[in-house]
C-alpha cells in the first residue's frame, strides 16, 4: 500500500511521458502552474514547474535551453537567501514587536504597545500624536469625513499621528487611543442610484508607481505619482458612496512592486481592477493630449506598446521568456470582458469631463501588455488620464475640481458596466 502512494505521489508530480498526447496535456498545466508561481513570486512553484516542463518538453522534442538556464539559476539561490537573518540587522533601540494597528474609521482607533501617548496642537487645528515604542507597517494617510489623517515613523521608536481638524475629541482605553473625529465641512454630493445587487461588489484601485518611483515628470517637475493618487482618492470616495466594497492598492507615497498589486486584487476577491496613470510622450512634444484606456493584450500597434515600455519599467525578474509565455496564455474571456469594461470606463470619464472641459480628447480603448494587469484574475484596465508634458493638461491634471471630474466619469463607468453585465 505504501508503495502505491509513493508511486501516485511522484506521478501527480511529474510529466506523464506514456504517450504524446499525455505529455503534451502535462506540458500545458506546467506552463500554467509556470505562469501562476511568476505572477505569486513562489520560487519553490516555479522551480518544481520548471522541472517537470523540461522533463516534457524534451520527451516532445521541444527547445527548453530558456527552461533550462532558469531552473539552473534559481535552484542555486535559496542556499545563499538562509544565510541573511534580517533580525540582527535591528538596531537595539528599535522596537521589534511593537507594532501598532490602525483602524480606519469614525471613531479614528490605534492599538497602542502601552497607554502613553503625547499629544500637542500645531497652528491652532493640526492635531499631533506621538506614540512612543512604536513601529508602523507603512505611512497612513486618509480622509475620513472630509477630515486629514495621517500617520508615518517619525523616528526609529515613535510613531506620529496627525489629523488637520479644530475640533476633535480622544481618550486612551485598554491600550487604544480612540479619536473622536468633527465633520466642519458638510457636502452634498450627488451619486448613482444602484441596484442592491451592484452593492456589494468589490473593486480595487490602483494608483501607478508611488515612492521611489515618480512615474512620468511632465511640465513644471510635476509627478505622475502625485496626481494620480489624488485622482484614485477621490474615485474611492465616490465608489464607497455608492455603496461598493472599495480598496486602494497604495493610501499614500510609498512603493509597491507591480505584482504585489494584482496580488492584492486577487487576495481581496475583487470583481474589477483599474489603475489610474498618467501618460507623457517620449519625445516630450507639448501637443499631444487626451485620455486613453487600455486592456491587457497581445498587441502589435506601436503606439500602444511604446506606451507599455514607459509604465512596465517597475517589472523585475519578468524576462522576454516569461512575458511570451504569459502572454500566450490570456484567459479570452477575460480580454473581452476587460474590453468592454474598458470601453464603459472610457465613455464615462469623456462625458463626465466634456460637461466642463469641452476639448478633452478621446485618443480610445486599446490592447496593450501592461504588466501591472498581469495575473488578475478579474476584468481589469489602466486608464491614462492626460499627458503631463501637455501644459493645459499638466494644469488640469493637479487641479481638483479636473480631478474630481475624472473621478466621477470612472465611477459613472463602472456603474454602467455592471449595469450591462450583472
Amino acid at each position: 500500500m505504501k508503495f502505491i502512494l509513493i508511486f501516485l505521489f511522484s506521478f501527480l508530480f511529474a510529466c506523464n511521458t506514456s504517450s504524446v498526447n499525455s505529455a503534451y496535456k502535462d506540458y500545458y498545466k506546467y506552463q500554467q502552474l509556470y505562469i501562476s508561481s511568476i505572477l505569486d513570486n513562489n520560487k519553490k512553484q516555479e522551480i518544481k514547474a520548471l522541472k517537470n516542463l523540461i522533463e516534457c518538453g524534451k520527451y516532445l522534442n521541444f527547445d527548453v535551453k530558456e527552461y533550462e538556464n532558469k531552473y539552473k539559476r534559481l535552484y542555486q539561490k535559496p542556499k545563499v537567501i538562509k544565510k541573511s537573518k534580517k533580525e540582527d540587522i535591528t538596531p537595539n533601540n528599535r522596537p521589534k514587536k511593537n507594532y501598532i494597528k490602525i483602524i480606519s474609521s469614525n471613531p479614528f482607533i490605534i492599538t497602542l504597545p502601552a497607554n502613553k501617548v503625547k499629544h500637542f496642537i500645531l497652528k491652532k487645528y493640526i492635531n499631533v500624536f506621538d506614540i512612543p515604542n512604536a513601529v508602523i507597517s507603512k505611512p497612513f494617510s486618509k480622509k475620513i469625513k472630509s477630515i486629514k489623517i495621517k500617520t508615518a515613523q517619525f523616528n526609529k521608536i515613535t510613531v506620529r499621528v496627525v489629523i488637520y481638524s479644530k475640533k476633535i475629541k480622544y481618550k486612551i482605553e485598554n491600550k487604544k487611543l480612540i479619536i473622536y473625529l468633527t465633520d466642519n465641512k458638510k457636502q452634498k454630493m450627488k451619486t448613482l442610484v444602484m441596484p442592491k445587487a451592484f452593492r456589494q461588489k468589490i473593486i480595487v484601485i490602483d494608483p501607478g508607481h508611488g515612492g521611489k518611483d515618480s512615474g512620468g515628470i511632465g511640465i513644471g517637475h510635476r509627478m505622475e505619482k502625485i496626481a494620480v493618487l489624488k485622482i484614485a482618492k477621490y474615485l474611492y470616495n465616490d465608489l464607497k458612496k455608492m455603496g461598493y466594497i472599495v480598496y486602494l492598492t497604495r493610501h499614500g507615497d510609498y512603493f509597491i512592486p507591480l505584482r504585489d498589486r494584482t496580488h492584492f486584487a486577487n487576495t481581496h476577491h475583487a470583481d474589477l481592477f483599474i489603475s489610474i496613470h498618467c501618460n507623457i510622450t517620449p519625445d516630450h512634444s507639448l501637443s499631444t493630449k487626451g485620455v486613453t484606456t487600455y486592456f491587457l493584450s497581445p498587441t502589435r500597434d506601436k503606439r500602444s506598446i511604446s506606451v507599455a515600455k514607459i509604465e512596465n519599467k517597475g517589472v523585475k525578474g519578468l524576462n522576454y521568456l516569461d512575458q511570451n509565455v504569459i502572454l500566450g496564455f490570456l484567459n479570452h474571456d477575460r480580454i473581452i470582458a476587460s474590453q468592454k469594461f474598458a470601453i464603459d470606463v472610457q465613455a464615462g470619464v469623456l462625458y463626465s469631463l466634456r460637461k466642463k472641459y469641452k476639448d478633452v480628447i478621446d485618443r480610445g480603448v486599446r490592447p496593450a501588455p501592461f504588466w501591472v494587469l498581469v495575473g488578475t484574475q478579474m476584468p481589469a484596465i489602466l486608464i491614462e488620464t492626460g499627458f503631463l508634458t501637455n501644459p493645459l493638461e499638466a494644469k488640469r491634471l493637479f487641479d481638483p475640481t479636473y480631478e474630481q471630474y475624472l473621478a466621477k466619469g470612472i465611477a459613472m463607468g463602472i456603474y454602467n458596466y455592471f449595469r450591462k453585465n450583472p
